[in-house]
């Protein structure tokens, strides 16, 4: 299997979302902006926010939203898509991962369709990196794609950056985090509904311990 380099796709990236995405809801903004909304219901007020995996940078407006005060970092291995965040988001800052200060503290972390992409045998080691730079109490929320839903697998299958994914379920996620010194503190199905059939957006509220969604969260609270 080839690691991908997402260099080769910092430019073209948010298109090639969208043309996977669209019929799902024609906004390819809307899971962005679905995740970090639902991250601020899981943990309330931050003061300082670390998209883990951020980039291009997509999430950084809606970030700014819903903690305006907040200080909000972007850390990504792909230097190309680094340069993009940054002209996009002046009032945010972006770090690769070597150069993120350790002693950094954060109350949430954000990792959106992120551990897919790392290699199993590393994934304990990108857990340990977020639970270090977590405050007490602060939470590692992780959204990934359901291996169960049929639909996100084939949309995975044919995703040219998706070529080196490996799904995790939400049972591996958990038990991944939990080792990593996490206490669960939320998780769930979600993405149910397209836009065709946005009026029952709603009741997915409702649907969390259904294993049908597109994707699924885990959030987690370090100790």
């Amino acid at each position: 299997m080839t690691k991908i380099d997402f260099d080769q796709y910092a430019g073209r990236y948010e298109a090639m979302i969208a043309a996977q995405t669209g019929f799902f809801n024609r906004d390819n903004d809307y899971f962005v902006r679905y995740k970090v909304e639902r991250a601020k219901e899981l943990t309330g007020a931050a003061d300082a926010v670390l998209d883990f995996g951020c980039g291009v940078g997509r999430a950084m407006p809606y970030f700014r939203a819903a903690f305006p005060n907040a200080g909000i970092v972007g850390c990504d291995p792909s230097a190309d898509s680094l340069v993009i965040a940054r002209r996009d988001n002046p009032d945010c800052r972006f770090f690769t991962p070597d150069a993120l200060d350790p002693t950094k503290r954060f109350d949430l972390a954000l990792a959106s369709c992120v551990f897919h992409h790392i290699p199993p045998a590393e994934r304990q080691d990108a857990l340990r990196f977020c639970h270090d730079r977590l405050k007490p109490g602060g939470h590692l929320i992780i959204f990934e794609h359901n291996p169960f839903n049929p639909v996100t697998r084939h949309l995975v299958n044919t995703c040219e950056f998706d070529a080196d994914a490996v799904l995790l379920t939400r049972r591996e996620t958990m038990r991944r985090m939990r080792e990593a010194g996490f206490a669960i503190a939320a998780t769930g199905y979600c993405l149910f509904f397209p836009e065709a059939v946005a009026a029952l957006r709603p009741l997915e509220a409702y649907l969390h311990w259904l294993p049908l969604g597109g994707q699924y969260f885990v959030s987690g609270v370090r100790n």
